[in-house]
Order: C-alpha cells, then sequence, then structure tokens
C-alpha cells in the first residue's frame, strides 16, 4: 500500500483556515493529533522595544512514537507549535541574533502561517 497524496498538517491547516484562531477561541492547531498534549511556554514578562528576546515552546511526548514516512520508512513525529506575536512584534532577523541564539535555533525552522 502506498499513498498517492498526502496533506500534512501545516499544510492542511493553512488552506484550511484564513485565521489560526478559530471563532471561538481555539487554535486551528487543536484538530490535529497533537490537541490534548500539555504543553509549556516561557517568554519574558516585559520587554523593551527593539530588543531581542527568546520564547521557548516545549511539547513533551514519547520520542519513541513513530509515523510513516513520505517514502514508505517509520521516522519521527512531525511537531511543531503556532506561536502568534502580539501586534507590532515581528521576529528578529537573523543578523540580530547572537551567537548563542544561532546556535540554540540550529535546524528550528519557522513559516509565516499564511
Amino acid at each position: 500500500f502506498s499513498p498517492s497524496i498526502s496533506f500534512g498538517f501545516p499544510i492542511y491547516a493553512q488552506q484550511a483556515y484564513e485565521n489560526p484562531r478559530e471563532a471561538n477561541g481555539r487554535l486551528v492547531c487543536a484538530n490535529c493529533h497533537l490537541a490534548q498534549k500539555p504543553t509549556e511556554f516561557e517568554a519574558p514578562t516585559s520587554v523593551l522595544p527593539d530588543t531581542v528576546f527568546e520564547t521557548v515552546v516545549k511539547i513533551p511526548y514519547d520520542l519513541s512514537k513513530k509515523q510513516i514516512l513520505g517514502t514508505g520508512e517509520k521516522g519521527g513525529l512531525n511537531v511543531g507549535a503556532l506561536v502568534i506575536l502580539p501586534e507590532g512584534f515581528q521576529l528578529a532577523p537573523k543578523t540580530r541574533l547572537d551567537k548563542e541564539l544561532v546556535a540554540k535555533t540550529k535546524g528550528v525552522y519557522i513559516s509565516p502561517y499564511s
């Protein structure tokens, strides 16, 4: 058995939902297999203008769980988070990140929601 077409959640969510927050306030991510997972979010309580700061999202899950990859082999789960920045906030350009933050974020992929 080999699926001819498969859609991953992020692409599906972006095509099905214009806004990442539903009318009832629920995030569209709650519609996937990680919907009931506890999450931890760390962020500063206040920041000065034009300041680079770090936020951390942790989703504890069983690393031994596998999914079927596009090649048909078993591989690690795709796990991600949706972070909605407050109005006026934006991601810092890579040129503003210090060496420590560049090293911490190596292998982390960020894409706009829509």
